[in-house]
């Protein structure tokens, strides 16, 4: 591959396109339709769906820095539970913020294809883009086998679209909301049988991690001192294992 600046390529496509402006083309024609048509209700960048006492939550996080020549977002993706906050006397007026676990689109799609390492999950258009393979740095250790496992889907990935002229883009939207997102989702049954599996069984996947992570905080924090430590206990082991060192030492929790 060629990293080499190529400054009449990028005129020319600066010239051509919009990146702002496709983006936005996208989360009108694609994605919001997409959301609509499995249910979900819209408020500004955020669709969420209520059913079996959980809201699901997506919401589209625009970069900062969009303009015409490079624009790019990821997906927030959350678990809100109203009747937990409500049992656990925590005042929020807004039920999309009654949240029991926060991730990011990474997170999610490290779960759906059963990845060992994170990989980027932000969408990128943009007239230029540097081209040679970005070095990848794990927060884990790795196999060799995982490692070349990570190297090939990160590949592949990166190269599901053309990021300089957007060919097939909606289609990977589409694609990504079908087979990481919606999935996701749908594996959790109801806010009861969610509940019941992070506070009392072993987690499965770092993405569990996570949640319980999450979860045994809003207990902590909120009356239910023993019903969070249990749960930070399970874990304090596993990936989570510095953030809980680093909460006890901070004196936030005493386990």
């Amino acid at each position: 591959m060629n990293s080499h600046f190529n400054e009449e390529e990028y005129n020319k496509l600066i010239e051509k396109y919009n990146y702002k402006d496709m983006l936005h083309d996208a989360f009108k024609q694609v994605i919001t339709p997409k959301f609509k048509k499995h249910g979900f209700k819209k408020k500004g960048k955020t669709f969420y769906r209520e059913r079996e006492g959980i809201i699901e939550i997506c919401e589209v996080q625009y970069s900062r820095g969009n303009h015409r020549t490079t624009a790019s977002f990821t997906y927030n993706i959350s678990i809100a539970v109203p009747s937990l906050y409500s049992k656990l006397g925590i005042q929020e007026n807004n039920k999309l913020n009654t949240t029991i676990c926060d991730l990011s689109f990474g997170e999610l799609v490290r779960w759906a294809y059963n990845l060992p390492a994170y990989v980027d999950s932000w969408y990128y258009l943009e007239a230029y883009s540097q081209e040679e393979p970005s070095v990848v740095y794990y927060e884990v250790e790795l196999s060799e086998a995982e490692i070349s496992q990570q190297k090939e889907f990160k590949s592949n990935w990166e190269n599901r679209y053309n990021v300089k002229t957007g060919e097939g883009f909606n289609e990977v939207l589409v694609e990504d909301i079908e087979n990481v997102i919606l999935p996701f989702f749908q594996s959790i049954p109801d806010a009861e049988s969610l509940l019941e599996y992070l506070s009392n069984e072993k987690p499965k996947r770092e993405i569990d991690e996570q949640m319980m992570y999450q979860l045994g905080h809003r207990y902590y924090e909120n009356g239910e001192k023993e019903k969070g430590r249990e749960i930070l206990k399970r874990i304090r082991n596993g990936s989570y294992k510095e953030a809980i060192i680093d909460d006890i030492e901070s004196g936030r929790i005493v386990l």
